[in-house]
């Protein structure tokens, strides 16, 4: 049952009837709610839903602490009687689920897992996913598996709750299927917008601020409310910190507390941070110093004045380098609001920006799954039986370059096989709760007669984990939890691993390629990418599992060095033979070389054979791209139009990339000596079907006077097909041609061949523009017809 006092006190209350009964009506199952701040769709819309269905209750939240908060304040709502507390939440290392619950909130991670163990997800009835706007990787993976557990139920529900979003675009992905690239709407979606409870707040520019000083003068301005700063990392906020405390406002016999709020503080600090003081309990005004864990899914009690940087850290997967990178970026519009409006939850607030009005920022930030680390995804993928990016059907496909990377370090970790299966090792790793990396070498150092990690493992293990800032309790508990993990999983390594850290980041071994003694030392890692070092004496080989990327430049901050003389045994063990072909003044070469990974080791020069210039190419092509091909005007040509397809969704063409070079191109090599501009069209030709190009996307057209005109194909923002004729050649049509639905651009001459118009609307030219143009022909040229009805013949 719920408390109807304190639920009345809510804008989303007289909507929850309406939104229960859309629910249950809709075809699709699905449904959108977007709220305003303080609407409280995140802690009554739970409760009204366990009262309209019979069956249980899933809601995710995109922190651990937000799933702490909202779990503490339902059952707070929920009036608790014989049958106990209705309301449970799970998060990592932490469950509080009985028998008596009935809607559990957990992370968008643990609903990934639920779905894995039970794809149609059996035991729940309904499902919600907040705060969806956030769209982590776990959010998005889930929302795409929950579209196939729609498909095997008519039973289950699914609500998803945001701040503003593009509703109609994910209506159409809720509602629609994906069947050869076309999207089908199936069903509709429901949308609900509930109004919030924001109060006004007031937005101030300070640009020239530093953050203490606009903390001070904070203070001084009022003296009610609690101040919350955002900051974009915990380097920032123990700065301010530090900073804050030296100027004496906040002593022990102070009534003001500075306090933080981040994901590496203890769970315990962040919880005293956000719970709100009892009825009648004096509290100190508390100055906040937290990043953007603050910013939506959590509610902090009695902010007024939020005082904003501006900045946040943005988590990038650097294809360059093949790292991530965690970078320092100006904050999107969307969360500028956002963090506005944590100060107009009780009363009139203040917002104080310390940046220009007029600075450029981006509307909203690209969905985590465009720009992160997909090595977790594509693990989970391959459980569920799908071994491409076009297996699933997503909201927004991940990059298909950085798919092929992270199943390239799966499979170097022995996590899935080449066609993409998971191995035993990868099913146990998928069952610990952390990175693979992190369970690939968890899996190699745990003893499964002791039940324990070894002593080096488990430095390794904290030192990369989430917990490395941790309090030592929660990080004696991150290692129990993984070494219980690590014995239900039951698997037993090979054992025999020389460099553990190897074992995780077997890409990140890197071997120094400038002389002895030059700073910055350059370095190139096994994954192919380079690397600098500044320090002297800088070793042969190193591991560096985490590099700072900035532009085209890789930075190595941290490294363990490896003793030459036992690498060198590692690298015999584990290199491979490969036979390289490249051209050297054009001339063909072929080289014998040992490599780890894109490390060589040596090489040496062997003779070639005639099947070997068709390998230089494919070498040659790797390394400069597509551009070091011999072209023509008809290469252009098909290339354009083969781009203009995919611009009009008109049909499915091949990728055509340099790394499927050797698919397309060397089975037009057999016997050749040399590249014409003619094998590489014939054999793009082949591959681009390009019957189906001239057919859709044709070079000539016939007029609808009868006349056969050519039609070329330019890129300027996007490609446009152009006719271009001398204007009495197209008197007699009355109607633009067009291809692929796009309408022909065409440039109109005189009889000298002289620009006069351009023009994609002819419907209506003849009557407008072409009036005053035929005037002045006619004056130039009095021998030609100049009567657009009358067609000559050639």
């Amino acid at each position: 049952m719920l408390n109807s006092k304190e639920l009345s006190q809510f804008p989303i209350t007289p909507y929850l009837e309406q939104i229960c009964d859309a629910l249950k009506n809709s075809s699709s199952r699905f449904l959108i709610l977007t709220a305003e701040t303080a609407a409280g769709k995140s802690t009554v819309l739970p409760l009204a839903l366990l009262q309209n269905f019979s069956g249980k209750i899933l809601m995710t939240e995109p922190r651990r602490i937000a799933v702490l908060g909202v779990a503490n304040r339902l059952g707070e709502l929920a009036s608790c009687g014989e049958g106990g507390n209705p309301v449970g939440y799970k998060i990592h290392l932490e469950s509080k689920i009985t028998r008596d619950t009935r809607l559990e909130v957990v992370t968008e991670a643990i609903l990934v897992r639920q779905l894995q163990s039970d794809p149609a997800l059996e035991d729940y009835n309904v499902v919600v996913l907040d705060e969806f706007h956030e769209r982590s990787v776990n959010t998005d993976l889930a929302l795409a598996f929950l579209k196939e557990a729609m498909q095997l139920r008519d039973d289950l529900f699914v609500v998803i709750m945001s701040a503003t979003i593009d509703t109609g675009r994910l209506q159409r992905y809720l509602g629609g299927s994906a069947e050869g690239g076309e999207v089908k709407t199936l069903a509709e979606v429901p949308v609900f917008s509930v109004p919030g409870r924001q109060f006004p707040v007031r937005v101030m520019y300070e640009p020239e601020k530093s953050v203490v000083v606009a903390v001070r003068e904070a203070l001084r301005a009022s003296r009610e409310g609690n101040i919350l700063v955002f900051l974009p990392g915990i380097a920032d906020i123990r700065k301010a910190q530090e900073a804050l405390l030296e100027t004496g406002d906040f002593d022990a016999d102070s009534d003001t507390e500075l306090c933080v709020l981040h994901s590496s503080v203890s769970l315990e600090e962040q919880k005293r941070v956000i719970k709100p003081p009892r009825e009648g309990e004096s509290a100190k005004r508390r100055v906040i110093l937290s990043s953007a864990i603050a910013e939506t899914s959590l509610t902090v009690p009695g902010v007024t004045t939020v005082i904003d940087s501006g900045l946040a850290r943005i988590n990038r997967m650097d294809l360059n380098i093949g790292m991530e990178k965690l970078s320092t970026e100006v904050e999107s519009e969307f969360s500028a609001e956002q963090r506005k409006g944590r100060a107009g939850r009780i009363c009139e607030g203040t917002c104080i920006r310390l940046w220009d009005e007029h600075d450029p920022r981006v509307k909203e930030l690209a969905p985590e799954i465009l720009r992160t680390d997909l090595v977790p995804v594509v693990l989970e993928c391959s459980e569920r039986g799908v071994y491409s990016v076009e297996g699933i059907d997503w909201l927004d496909s991940p990059s298909k370059a950085a798919w092929k990377t992270s199943s390239a370090l799966l499979r170097q970790l022995g996590l899935i096989r080449d066609d993409g299966h998971l191995t035993a090792k990868g099913k146990a790793a998928l069952t610990l709760g952390v990175h693979p990396r992190l369970g690939s070498i968890a899996l190699e150092v745990f003893d499964n007669g002791k039940g324990r990690l070894s002593d080096e493992g488990r430095e390794l293990l904290l030192k990369f984990s989430t917990y490395s800032g941790s309090s030592r309790d929660l990080q004696n508990r991150f290692i129990g939890d993984l070494e219980r993990r690590l014995g239900a999983c039951k698997y037993c390594s090979e054992g025999g691993a020389e460099f553990l850290i190897l074992c995780g980041y077997p890409d990140r071994l890197a071997m120094r390629t400038s002389a002895p003694g030059i700073e910055p030392a350059e370095y190139k890692f096994a994954g192919g990418r380079q690397a600098r070092l500044y320090a002297s004496n800088a070793p042969l080989w190193i591991v560096a599992p985490e590099v700072l990327a900035k532009n085209s430049d890789a930075v190595i901050f941290e490294f363990a060095e490896l003793p030459e003389a036992e690498i060198g045994e590692f690298l015999e063990k584990h290199c491979e033979i490969r036979e390289i072909c490249s051209f050297a003044h054009g001339s063909l070469q072929k080289f014998e070389q040992k490599c780890y990974g894109e490390i060589v080791l040596s090489s040496k020069k062997v003779p070639t054979r005639p099947e070997d210039f068709a390998e230089a190419w494919v070498t040659e092509i790797s390394e400069k791209g597509l551009d070091c091909l011999p072209k023509d005007a008809r290469i252009e040509s098909l290339l354009l139009r083969a781009e203009f397809i995919k611009q009009q969704n008109a049909g499915e063409v091949p990728e055509l990339n340099a790394e499927n070079a050797r698919e397309w191109l060397v089975p037009f090599l057999s016997g050749a000596a040399s590249l014409t501009s003619q094998i590489v069209y014939d054999a793009l030709y082949w591959y681009l079907n390009g019957s189906e190009i001239d057919r859709l996307v044709p070079e000539q057209l016939v007029l609808e006077n009868g006349r056969r005109v050519k039609v070329k194909y330019e890129k300027q923002a996007e490609i446009r097909p152009i006719i271009e004729i001398i204007i009495q050649r197209i008197f007699g049509c009355f109607t633009t041609p067009q291809i692929c639905g796009k309408k022909v651009l065409l440039r109109l001459l005189s009889p000298a061949s002289r620009p006069l118009q351009v023009t994609e609307d002819l419907e209506h030219f003849w009557t407008g523009a072409w009036v005053e143009i035929c005037k002045e022909m006619k004056g130039r040229y009095p021998k030609h017809n100049w009567d657009f009805r009358v067609v000559e013949k050639e």
